[in-house]
């Protein structure tokens, strides 16, 4: 969303307010920033969802792998995201890339 010459984001209050999300770590909220944020960025009018490597992710966020995989687990368990995973297939060589990655779609 832009007001101005400024972008802001919309989270959904559930995260701050509904008592099932409060429990989350304050790791788990930041990441749910981020992954909105990303969404924004990468996901077109027609697609709900977006990719990325957990290596990205975890660069993004500014976490290490652990405490990624952590946070990610907390939002999934949590319902306030759906994760798929994938490698690219080369539509020349039919290989599956070696980079693995992951589909993200904001539920809430």
């Amino acid at each position: 969303m832009k007001r101005k010459d400024r972008f802001f984001l919309q989270l959904s209050r559930k995260l701050f307010h509904d008592p099932e999300f409060q429990k989350l770590s304050i790791n788990a909220k930041w990441l749910y920033v981020v992954l909105n944020e990303l969404e924004h960025r990468f996901s077109g009018n027609k697609e709900d969802f977006f990719f990325r490597s957990n290596n990205d992710l975890a660069k993004d966020a500014g976490f290490s792998l652990p405490t990624l995989k952590r946070a990610k687990k907390e939002l999934i368990e949590s319902g306030l995201v759906q994760v798929s995973f994938m490698h690219w297939v080369d539509s020349e060589t039919g290989k599956r890339s070696k980079k693995h990655i992951t589909a993200y779609q904001i539920l809430e």
